[in-house]
């Protein structure tokens, strides 16, 4: 039987709560039975310096730890993945998909983006060849235009657009507001905005 896998990579600098929300509506909406959470060892689209690669994963254990009982989240199974850190340089989606087929010859791959990252999708690395190794799908977020994503992916093909309830929260926020020295309560699971404090990040 194949088995539907998800794919939710990111820099994740630092997890959030609309991250572990998106996490929730793409494991219900498309019955996945494993959900691969793959933090980007070297950002092909961040020009910005990222945190280390093991603070960041240990965020998200934190994160999608508290989703379910243990990593598991009705009977998907949650797994932080360090295969991007494995194959070192700039993570090119493409390259760990194909990492992946090798890991999993027999899944169906469904690879989750936000909807803020869908219409920039076609200059994404050979976009091409991702269509044809998984569905992308992409989550309406707050202030996207719901209309607008679906046209573009009737237009582009393969492309599923999940409606989510608008969770608005972004990294770049966050990271602006613990420079600031304002608070992020509510914003990141409490394990997370706990290990942020005890390990001085982003000041």
């Amino acid at each position: 039987m194949i088995e539907k896998t998800g794919i939710f990579g990111g820099a994740f600098d630092p997890v959030h709560n609309g991250h572990v929300h998106l996490a929730k509506e793409a494991i219900s909406q498309l019955k996945l039975r494993r959900l691969l959470i793959i933090p980007t060892y070297e950002s092909p689209h961040k020009n910005t310096k990222l945190l280390p690669f093991e603070q960041r994963a240990e965020m998200c254990r934190l994160a999608f730890s508290g989703i379910g009982e243990g990593y598991t989240h009705g009977n998907c199974i949650i797994e932080i993945s360090d295969i991007e850190q494995k194959m070192g340089g700039i993570s090119y989606t493409i390259n760990t998909l194909r990492e992946l087929k090798k890991l999993y010859p027999d899944e169906r791959f469904y690879l989750i983006i936000g909807g803020d990252m869908l219409f920039s999708f076609t200059k994404w690395y050979k976009y091409e060849s991702i269509l044809k190794e998984a569905t992308v799908c992409a989550a309406a977020r707050g202030g996207d235009n719901f209309a607008d994503m679906l046209e573009f992916a009737n237009e582009v093909g393969r492309i599923k657009v999940m409606p989510t309830e608008a969770v608005d929260i972004s990294s770049t926020e966050i990271r602006e507001r613990l420079r600031n020295n304002e608070s992020i309560s509510g914003l990141v699971p409490e394990s997370v905005e706990k290990y942020i404090a005890e390990n001085g990040l982003f000041k």
